[in-house]
């Protein structure tokens, strides 16, 4: 690796750590829309399907902002973006007002996403990068060993709380990043996207439309499971919160699995 990726990496897979130690509200959403307020499954689902199609512009806007604003700016930005949300969930009195800031936090719920693994993959050499990854991969799975204990406790107490500690993980995951990442370079210094695309079109890669395909339905699996876990235990008469613990298993298993990485990192890569 070179010279600045122990700073780079090191402080992106303690963000990540930090930042996933508090990701475990999302999956309590429609408990808290169905038992705090009364609606129905129906229009909990919409409401957290408004959250999943926010999403979608918040990534594209983390890397136009990633370019204009400087990496570890835009990091900051959309982690604090994240906490006032998720805090606007907390104190929501209404369904209309959860709905609001569910839209929010898709809105910023991913800003973060792509200057934090650009900045994996412009430490590292190509060679290297399945490596750093992994490492990162590995630091979020520790965090979510956490993160489900913590909803096993807090859930059981309010959900709300859960809304409540997963904003100040978030703040506390911005100061890690402000604190310990190097500053953004000058802007007349950074590499334009386009010299780092190639001016090639990603439409036109079709390689990479079978891996967007792909990851779109992997991501609508993965999010149904989680965010009808909490309700399938409580339709069991179970508590809500025991979905911290299986989250909690899960991750176990994610850290056991890491060492595969490792041994696809061997098999050939794909070449442009």
């Amino acid at each position: 690796m070179r010279g600045g990726c122990r700073v780079r990496c090191g402080g992106s897979s303690w963000r990540g750590a930090v930042n996933r130690l508090g990701a475990f509200s999302l999956g309590f959403l429609t408990v808290l829309i169905t038992t705090d307020f009364g609606v129905s499954l129906v229009a909990a689902g919409v409401i957290s399907a408004a959250f999943g199609l926010a999403t979608i512009p918040s990534r594209l806007l983390g890397g136009v902002l990633a370019d204009r604003l400087g990496r570890r700016r835009t990091i900051v930005a959309g982690l604090v973006g994240c906490a006032l949300a998720q805090a606007g969930i907390a104190v929501s009195g209404s369904v209309a007002m959860v709905a609001a800031f569910a839209v929010l936090l898709g809105l910023v719920f991913e800003i973060y996403e792509p200057p934090s693994q650009a900045m994996i993959a412009d430490a590292v050499r190509p060679e290297q990068q399945a490596q750093a990854f992994s490492l990162f991969n590995t630091a979020l799975a520790v965090g979510g060993m956490g993160a489900g204990l913590i909803a096993a406790g807090l859930g059981r107490w309010d959900l709300r709380w859960l809304f409540v500690a997963d904003a100040v993980s978030c703040l506390i995951c911005a100061a890690v990043i402000r604190l310990a990442l190097p500053a953004d370079p000058p802007p007349a210094t950074r590499r334009p996207a386009s010299a780092a695309a190639g001016d090639r079109s990603a439409w036109r890669d079709h390689r990479l439309l079978v891996l967007l395909f792909s990851g779109t339905l992997f991501a609508v699996i993965f999010m149904q499971v989680g965010m009808a876990m909490p309700l399938a235990l409580v339709r069991r008469g179970l508590e809500a919160a025991d979905a911290g613990l299986l989250s909690a298993v899960s991750a176990v298993v994610m850290v056991a699995c890491q060492p595969l990485l490792r041994w696809t990192a061997g098999c050939p890569t794909m070449r442009r």
